[in-house]
């Protein structure tokens, strides 16, 4: 992986089987672009993205320098994910129309800049690493995704940093007890597998509009507004993706917006309403500004399901 002199970043082991440089016409910030991405993390500098392509396993590797994005991938999927370097980092994300309506959001973007969203392209994996996300601490259920890659998942291509998250097929003989020690319980379980039955039903909402992929998505077992949206948020970059039902969002987009520090999904409905279409992009911006009412109560408990 091409780097700075003195970045202290190991390349995996293999030369990369595609490269490419995507030079952007827009501003990036990742941390909001792939904020619902779960197959995506940050290492040592460079970020990485390991999927199941349509044409295979692929390990991505990407780092923004000097107004470029250099980019390596291996796998048999490599060339694909090459491919969809570019919707992954938001070039096929519009916001022309948005425009801030109120201060706070003006300063959020004065700030942060006016967010493209990124897109996967990869359906039952947004919606499978979303039911893992369910009613758990954020750091469990990152844990979570990465075991069930070790556990379950294909061997990673060029001996990347990230696991795969298991294909369809696999997931599908993943036993009770299999789950249990990556950590996901019965409930959450069901969905995923449900996400795997109906992989390519999932795979054809590519070519619908991201309102009616939440619709469809819902109708699914297991699958409210939450697990809709941050699906929705991660395949196809919805810019009106709003995560209803969530413990904490709710509350952030409330004061971020009002000063009120009892926010719930209703409130939090009312004012983002105003940002119809681009929704999402505004819960993004003030989950990424970090803003929020002082805090009263005790963190989360964290509880690991793997070793009882």
């Amino acid at each position: 992986m091409p780097r700075q002199t003195g970045s202290p970043v190991k390349a995996p082991p293999s030369p990369p089987d595609c490269s490419t440089v995507f030079r952007p016409t827009f501003d990036l910030n990742l941390k909001v672009t792939l904020m619902w991405v779960k197959t995506s993390q940050a290492r040592d500098g460079v970020r990485w993205w390991a999927t199941e392509t349509p044409e295979g396993s692929a390990s991505l590797a990407f780092r923004p320098l000097g107004g470029e994005v250099i980019a390596d991938a291996w796998g048999s999927g490599a060339a694909w994910a090459i491919g969809q370097l570019p919707a992954l980092l938001g070039n096929d994300d519009d916001p022309g129309d948005f425009q801030p309506r109120d201060s706070v959001v003006r300063g959020l973007v004065s700030g942060l800049g006016v967010p493209r969203l990124g897109a996967t392209g990869r359906w039952y994996e947004a919606m499978a690493t979303a039911a893992i996300y369910q009613r758990v601490v954020s750091a469990d259920a990152r844990t979570a995704v990465t075991r069930m890659g070790r556990l379950h998942g294909a061997d990673v291509p060029g001996g990347g940093p990230l696991p795969l998250f298991p294909r369809p097929e696999a997931v599908l003989r993943v036993p009770d007890h299999g789950f249990h020690r990556a950590g996901v319980d019965r409930a959450r379980a069901r969905v995923i597998r449900v996400a795997a039955k109906h992989a390519e039903r999932l795979k054809a909402l590519q070519e619908r509009p991201a309102a009616e992929a939440r619709e469809w998505l819902q109708r699914l077992p297991g699958v409210g507004p939450w697990t809709a949206a941050r699906t929705t948020g991660a395949a196809a970059g919805d810019p009106d993706a709003v995560p209803v039902g969530d413990l904490h969002v709710p509350v952030l987009v409330t004061y971020a917006l009002s000063g009120a520090t009892d926010g719930d999904d209703d409130s939090m409905l009312e004012l983002l309403e105003p940002y119809a279409g681009h929704r999402g992009r505004v819960v993004r911006l003030v989950k990424a500004a970090g803003i929020g009412p002082p805090k009263h109560h005790p963190a989360p408990t964290r509880f690991d399901i793997s070793r009882i």
